[in-house]
């Protein structure tokens, strides 16, 4: 009983740097409109998805509802190459990996209303923390002692309300409330050689609720040029006596245990500027900053006694991106929609792992809206192309688990979003 929860241990802290490296692949894409111009969209947020991009922009919304819904189908694929030494004996298996075909679905849905009067109000529904690996083959996955398959996704739901005192600027205020779902499988593994599969572990659950506070300006002097700033508060879901459990594959019986901790989200603050350069063409430009010095370390502890709390240190730094975009009228129905981004990991180079490897990252991102009526239209896709990132430094080992060797992602993102005005 002690091995095995010795093991369920180790699965857990395998479970904390799923949650420390999502942090490095959040999603931005919570409105089709706002994804196609690269998510430079702070001075912009000229649909329902200002309330998440920037709520004060709902006081230019026309009077009266306005509802807004969003899909992004993150397509991600990362592959492994095991470094050569003491990495192939720690983790025998196939010294090259990817991931399984999936598809996750995050996106955003709001409803918002402006009075004839100064004020504005709206509510939305976004995952902006997700996301997860699912290596392909897992029995014979060199890492499959850290894990086989990682998900977490933090679903906000956000009430905020504008207020326009004048006519170039605005001021919003809300919060948000978090919860976070997390899973993680890995393999239980032993033998004379490291390489028997003896068991299957898996930890999954479903936190409490957290909440935070929300704040946005939004500065419009002409109609050529605005400004925004939005901020968003960190949160720390906490998890209390989460589910954790082990099937042996010797005689197919079962142990379980509970294990408690915290996820912590940053603080996001995103400063924007939209420019008029002609009648048609509009040029955007956002710098967006998360505070991922909070995830220094992680405590867990177990319910059974039959082990002290656990420390795990990340050292997580904050991250940073650019964001750029474009967009040109092409008639008053139809636009064109251009973006790019420039992304900086917060992940540092030994935390990284099998449970959601990082790297910096560029975007480039194209689409289109279309105005019909009371209705918008818009559609676009976004490519993510990760840079090939080694834990292995001037030939010497760096990750925390010995899991040594190189990781090589990239992800495609198909959008689409529709609005109403009623």
């Amino acid at each position: 009983m002690k091995r095995f929860l010795c093991w369920i241990a180790t699965a857990a802290l395998g479970l904390s740097a799923t949650v420390a490296s999502a942090g490095g692949f959040n999603i931005y894409e919570m409105g089709a409109r706002a994804t196609a111009l690269g998510g430079a969209f702070t001075a912009t947020a000229d649909d329902g998805s200002a309330v998440f991009y920037n709520p004060a922009g709902l006081s230019w919304l026309d009077e009266g509802w306005h509802a807004s819904a969003n899909l992004a189908l993150i397509l991600p694929t990362s592959k492994y190459v095991r470094a050569d030494g003491l990495t192939s004996q720690l983790y025998p298996g196939s010294a090259t990996a990817k991931t399984k075909d999936r598809v996750f679905p995050p996106g955003g849905a709001y409803l918002t209303y402006r009075t004839s009067s100064d004020w504005s109000f709206g509510f939305g529904f976004f995952t902006p923390f997700g996301l997860g690996v699912d290596w392909d083959d897992p029995d014979n996955f060199a890492g499959r002692k850290i894990a086989t398959n990682s998900e977490i996704q933090g679903l906000y739901f956000s009430p905020v309300v504008s207020w326009r005192p004048a006519d170039s600027i605005a001021i919003a205020g809300g919060f948000h409330a978090v919860i976070t779902t997390l899973t993680l499988e890995r393999l239980l593994v032993g033998g004379t050689n490291l390489d028997q599969n003896l068991g299957d572990i898996k930890i999954s659950g479903t936190s409490d609720v957290a909440y935070a506070p929300a704040f946005s300006v939004m500065l419009r002097p002409s109609d050529r040029f605005s400004f925004g700033i939005n901020f968003k508060g960190g949160v720390t879901n906490h998890f209390e006596k989460q589910d954790a459990e082990l099937v042996s594959r010797l005689d197919g019986s079962t142990t379980s245990d509970k294990v408690s901790g915290d996820l912590d989200y940053p603080s996001i603050v995103a400063i924007g500027t939209r420019f008029a350069a002609s009648d048609r063409l509009s040029l955007m430009l956002d710098f967006t900053w998360f505070d991922w010095s909070v995830f220094d370390k992680v405590q867990l502890s177990f319910s059974e006694g039959n082990f002290p709390t656990t420390t795990l240190v990340e050292k997580y730094e904050d991250g940073q991106q650019w964001r750029m975009g474009a967009e040109y009228e092409v008639n008053d129905n139809f636009s064109l929609l251009f973006g790019y981004v420039r992304d900086y990991t917060p992940q540092p180079r030994f935390s990284m792992s099998p449970l959601l490897p990082d790297a910096n990252r560029n975007d480039y991102s194209i689409g289109f809206t279309y105005r019909s009526g009371s209705y918008e239209f818009t559609g676009g896709y976004m490519l993510v192309d990760f840079a090939e990132r080694s834990t292995v430094e001037s030939g010497v080992g760096t990750s925390l688990d010995g899991f040594d060797g190189s990781y090589n992602s990239v992800a495609h993102i198909p959008t689409f979003g529709v609005s109403k005005s009623f």
